[in-house]
C-alpha cells in the first residue's frame, strides 16, 4: 500500500498587531530623538569648554594688564582707580542692611591706607592697596547670592572680576534670558564689572551697584 506524500508545510504570516506597530514606531521615534538630543548635548559641552577657555584667557590677560597698569601708573590712573573702587564699595555697602561686614571694613581701611602713598607720589603702591581693597569688595559681592540674590543654575563665577564697557544701548536683566525681567536700561559706553557668565550672557555690576545679566555681544573691553 502506497502512502500519500505528506503535504508541504504552509508558512502562515505572523499575526499583525496594530498596537505593536504603533509601539515600534514610537520606540524608533524616541530613539531618533534621543540620538539628536545627545548630539546637541555634545555640541553644547564642546561650546562650553571653548567659552571656559576664552574666559580664562581673558581673565589672565586682565590680571596681567592690571599688574602692568599698576607698575606704570600715573597720578590720573591712580586717582581714577581709587574713585572707581570707592564707588563700588559705597554701592555695595548701600545694599547691605545694618553694619557693614568686617571684610568691607577692611577694604575701607586699605583704601584709606592708599591715600598716603598717593600723596607721596608712589602711585604704584597706591594702586596695589586699592587692588587689594577691590578683591575684598568682590568677595563680599560674591557672597550676596547666599544672602538673598540667588545664583542662576549653571553660572560660572570668574576668579577675577573684569572691567568692561557697554558697546550699545542695552538692558540689564534679572536672569540670562532675552525676555527676563528688566533691572535697568544701560547706555552705550557705560562701565560695568563682569562677575560671572552662563552661555552667551555675563553677570555684571553697573555703576550704581545693581547687578544683573547682559548679553556678551553687548560688551567690550574698557
Amino acid at each position: 500500500m502506497v502512502l500519500p506524500a505528506p503535504l508541504p508545510a504552509i508558512s502562515l504570516p505572523a499575526p499583525v498587531c496594530p498596537q505593536c506597530i504603533d509601539q515600534s514606531q514610537e520606540i524608533a521615534r524616541l530613539r531618533e530623538d534621543l540620538a539628536s538630543r545627545e548630539a546637541e548635548l555634545k555640541d553644547l559641552r564642546s561650546s562650553q569648554r571653548e567659552q571656559v577657555k576664552m574666559i580664562q584667557e581673558t581673565t589672565r590677560e586682565a590680571t596681567r594688564a592690571k599688574a602692568k597698569l599698576r607698575r606704570l601708573a600715573t597720578q590720573a590712573d591712580a586717582a581714577s582707580y581709587l574713585a572707581e573702587v570707592e564707588v563700588a564699595l559705597a554701592a555695595l555697602r548701600a545694599t547691605l542692611p545694618g553694619a557693614p561686614p568686617p571684610m568691607l571694613v577692611l577694604a575701607q581701611g586699605l583704601l584709606d591706607a592708599a591715600a598716603a602713598p598717593f600723596r607721596e607720589g608712589d602711585y604704584g603702591a597706591a594702586m596695589d592697596r586699592t587692588a587689594q581693597a577691590e578683591q575684598l569688595v568682590s568677595v563680599v559681592a560674591d557672597q550676596l547670592p547666599r544672602a538673598g540674590r540667588a545664583r542662576v543654575p549653571g553660572e560660572v563665577a570668574l576668579s577675577v572680576t573684569i572691567p568692561l564697557r557697554v558697546v550699545a544701548d542695552t538692558h540689564l536683566r534679572r536672569e540670562p534670558a532675552a525676555k527676563a525681567a528688566l533691572v535697568a536700561s544701560v547706555k552705550k559706553d557705560s562701565p560695568v564689572t563682569a562677575q560671572a557668565y552662563k552661555g552667551g550672557w555675563m553677570r555684571v555690576a553697573i555703576e550704581d551697584g545693581r547687578i544683573g545679566w547682559m548679553s556678551q555681544a553687548q560688551l567690550g573691553a574698557r
